[in-house]
């Protein structure tokens, strides 16, 4: 698909009362996210810790599948009725996906550089 399939309707859609609310509405959070101390605090460690991308990778993913696992063991603890709604199968599934994502952390970081994601991060912290 080419970006520009479909200019009639872009450009519809960007002069509608929905359009420019989506417009708004994400140059208020990329404008919050630039602003935000956790961001700066999240690029300012970024910058300390000096890691390639892989390794980066290896270890959100692992730190994903920790925090998921322990949400989950801790969720056994809780009784029903104070618990969270989120179901047990969903955690296990998030501390799977972690784990794949640490697996394959190399494959990933070879296919990050042209990453939509990648350059969307980029921006918010330029």
């Amino acid at each position: 698909m080419i970006e520009n399939d479909f200019p009639v309707v872009r450009e519809a859609v960007s002069r509608s009362v929905i359009g420019r609310s989506i417009a708004w509405l994400a140059t208020a959070i990329a404008g919050a996210a630039t602003d935000a101390a956790v961001t700066r605090r999240l690029v300012g460690l970024r910058s300390t810790i000096d890691v390639d991308t892989s390794q980066g990778i290896r270890m959100g993913g692992m730190a994903f599948a920790v925090a998921a696992a322990g949400a989950w063991g801790l969720s056994q603890f809780i009784p029903r009725y104070v618990s969270t709604a989120i179901p047990g199968v969903a955690f296990v599934a998030l501390a799977a996906l972690g784990a794949m994502a640490a697996m394959r952390a190399d494959a990933i970081a070879v296919q990050w550089r042209s990453s939509r994601l990648r350059r969307l991060m980029t921006w918010l912290s330029a």
